[in-house]
């Protein structure tokens, strides 16, 4: 078997962290590269350790993302199995609480997941770790009463073309990688959900969604007219639908092109997608990014 290579690819989480900031970009895509190696060099271990750090309101989104995801995969025609899903995935999170805080992740980082309080010692009232897990419950429970998920229920299997599905198109020769959380085929259109629980407006989501409807057209080859891409909170009950014109596609390519031109920028061989030790890629210099960047304890901003 060859060994693995770093190649470079898109999506819309990498040009998000791009954007956010060059240094903890180069730490999560480069510098952790290989660090889930047992032998891995000690900095890149580190690197890896770090970068699968999860805040608790994420920690929260993932595990909401689950429960849907074994609802939809698994209990659509099994109602004692859905009424079991919020306690089952409950319980999940606390042994994963319990194994964060002892620190087993250090020693096990691919397969414990890691909460970035526990790696930077952040005192959280028991309440608000009691409201995290809430939020799952709630959402857990939202989903259940929505219409969506009565819909879904009456769907025959093979209208389901993804869940949670890891996918990708490609542009140019270029990898584009989309993970749209549902699609569905219904009276000859194609669907996408998304399932959103933080604080960002759900209007504020049109490009990624526009991301997976570019993969629908590739995968699915569905027309840009008939997609429906749909941003849901199951925790407000809120949705923000978004449709895509050709020309709208189009644009969104030119993004793609325009942004990984830009990733390729600060690399000291972009052929190679090599970006030596990472002196090209400069720390923000806006504090907001770094109040939550699981990077702190080795960026240079921070200290020096």
């Amino acid at each position: 078997m060859s060994a693995l290579s770093n190649e470079f690819s898109w999506s819309h989480s990498r040009h998000e962290t791009f954007q956010t900031c060059l240094k903890r970009y180069y730490f999560a895509y480069y510098g952790a590269w290989g660090g889930w190696d047992d032998h891995a060099p000690a900095r890149a271990r580190e690197l890896y350790i770090l970068k699968r750090l999860s805040t608790r309101q994420q920690w929260a989104g993932h595990h909401a993302h689950l429960a849907i995801e074994t609802l939809v995969r698994h209990a659509r025609r099994d109602p004692a199995r859905a009424a079991q899903v919020e306690a089952r995935q409950i319980d999940l999170m606390r042994r994963e609480f319990r194994d964060s805080r002892s620190g087993a992740y250090r020693q096990n980082p691919v397969r414990t997941p890691a909460l970035f309080e526990h790696e930077y010692q952040i005192d959280v009232p028991p309440e608000e770790w009691k409201a995290t897990v809430e939020r799952v419950s709630n959402a857990v429970r939202g989903f259940l009463a929505s219409p969506l998920w009565a819909e879904i229920r009456e769907m025959p299997d093979d209208a389901l073309l993804s869940v949670e599905r890891r996918a990708h198109f490609e542009l140019d020769g270029l990898k584009v990688h989309a993970v749209p959380d549902l699609v569905v085929r219904r009276d000859g259109r194609v669907r996408i959900y998304d399932w959103k629980t933080g604080s960002t407006p759900l209007a504020e989501h049109r490009i990624q969604l526009g991301i997976y409807a570019l993969l629908a057209t590739d995968r699915w080859t569905a027309d840009p007219a008939a997609i429906d891409a749909v941003a849901c909170n199951p925790l407000t009950g809120q949705e923000e639908s978004f449709a895509y014109t050709a020309d709208d596609l189009d644009t969104l390519r030119d993004f793609i092109r325009d942004s990984a031109d830009e990733m390729l920028f600060p690399l000291v061989d972009p052929e190679r997608n090599e970006a030596g030790d990472g002196e090209t890629f400069d720390c923000t210099d806006r504090p907001e990014p770094c109040t939550a960047c699981p990077f702190l304890r080795v960026c240079p901003r921070w200290r020096s």
